[in-house]
């Protein structure tokens, strides 16, 4: 399999989604930079190779305002080192058989070490990926840790992280004209309400969820005034598409009158299985369901059950399991403090002396009700490049993170 990745220098007028849906079966957002990997299999038997491809590809970012980089390997994260080394409007494409031979002379800087260990390499002379990946794996890991020996997998072009590109869907459009045109927050208002109502009917109809949404407020002469926006967590209902869309209204400072509303949903998808969450969404209705629960443990386990937990075990799923817990410091509440540092190679996490690489990671589901209302934290689940997956909550007292559990 062949894998593209599209690297964005000046972003188009649209999305990356509706660029590369005539171009690849499925694609997969990048989150941590601007660009999309994409699926390039059997290219060559439509295009002929690979570098038209590519310049077809960047003359859409063209023709759409943008500007990009497109680069062709056998794994993404070769792609992406490809699509790094091309010129504005270039394509770069790796033979399968040649990738060692094209990240050979690259720096050592663009595989994702820890500074310390940068430090030491360059201390031993090594200063290009070719001359790590003829390090013996085995010593790599010996004497760098787990993190180089990831990083001397991608040196030696095997990368561990699969492609995980997904079908894309047409946008959805809805549009609405306001007549005669107008700019009060009450005709806005009438007119987002009836396009939420039409995209949640949309959507339901595919059975899909909203990932990504653009507004466009179009004026008498035709100009067009845009924000969007991606959310981590899907919409669905018109509720939730609205409460969407008037905060993208906020942001746009409008100054002439509205003739034409009109909302994208630019990306779309099937909605996994799910199970509804006890708790609702206000703290009444999340206090009454948790007496509600206390009560049913009461009556069924007298005397035994200390603390049930939603949790995800193997996260990500696309439903949520209980377990029952009855020992009070399997998750204390204080946690271990850690730190999360931000590099241009990616998230790293330190944490019992070690800096380990965030490989992936994403917000956790969960009710304890152990947990406090008023000492309730952000919790997110993270995966490490060793193969850990761990739970981190972010104490807004003192704004640290940390540790508070394992996910086995």
């Amino acid at each position: 399999m062949r894998i593209g990745y599209l690297a964005i220098d000046r972003p188009p007028s649209c999305s990356l989604v509706e660029l590369l849906l005539p171009f690849a079966p499925a694609l997969q957002l990048d989150t941590a930079g601007h660009g999309a990997w994409f699926d390039a299999g059997g290219v060559r038997l439509r295009d002929g190779d690979e570098e038209r491809y590519g310049r077809a590809i960047l003359a859409a970012v063209a023709a759409a305002g943008g500007a990009g980089r497109v680069g062709v390997a056998a794994t993404p994260w070769v792609a992406r080192v490809a699509a790094r080394v091309a010129e504005s409007g270039e394509t770069v494409a790796v033979p399968a058989h040649e990738t060692r031979a094209f990240l050979g002379p690259l720096p050592l800087e663009w595989l994702p070490l820890p500074r310390r260990v940068l430090a030491r390499l360059r201390a031993l002379g090594i200063v290009t990926i070719g001359r790590f990946a003829e390090l013996p794996p085995a010593d790599v890991r010996r004497r760098f840790g787990p993190e180089a020996a990831l990083a001397h997998r991608l040196a030696r072009g095997d990368d561990p992280t699969p492609f995980r590109g997904e079908a894309s869907s047409e946008p959805l459009r809805f549009q609405r004209t306001l007549e005669p045109p107008a700019v009060t927050d009450e005709a806005l208002a009438a007119a987002l309400d009836a396009l939420c109502e039409r995209a949640s009917h949309e959507l339901a109809r595919h059975g899909h969820v909203a990932w990504r949404l653009r507004l466009e407020f179009v004026d008498e002469e035709g100009r067009v005034d845009a924000c969007a926006r991606r959310f981590p967590r899907p919409r669905r209902t018109a509720s939730e598409l609205l409460e969407a869309t008037q905060d993208l209204a906020a942001r746009a400072a409008l100054a002439r009158p509205v003739a034409l509303v009109r909302l994208v949903v630019e990306e779309h998808r099937p909605a996994r299985a799910w199970q509804p969450s006890l708790l609702g969404e206000t703290t009444a209705v999340r206090e009454g369901e948790r007496e509600r629960l206390r009560s049913l443990l009461e009556r069924h386990a007298p005397g035994r059950i200390v603390r049930v937990v939603e949790h995800r075990p193997a996260a990500p799923l696309p439903e949520f399991r209980w377990r029952i817990a009855e020992r009070t410091d399997e998750h204390p509440l204080a946690g271990e403090p850690v730190q999360l540092r931000r590099h241009t190679s990616g998230c790293w996490l330190d944490y019992a002396g070690r800096r380990v690489r965030i490989v992936r990671g994403g917000c956790w589901e969960r009710i304890d009700l152990c947990w406090p209302e008023a000492r309730h934290r952000r919790v997110f689940w993270v995966e490490l490049a060793d193969g850990q997956r761990l739970l981190l909550a972010w104490e807004t007292s003192d704004r640290t993170w940390r540790l508070v559990g394992r996910i086995d």
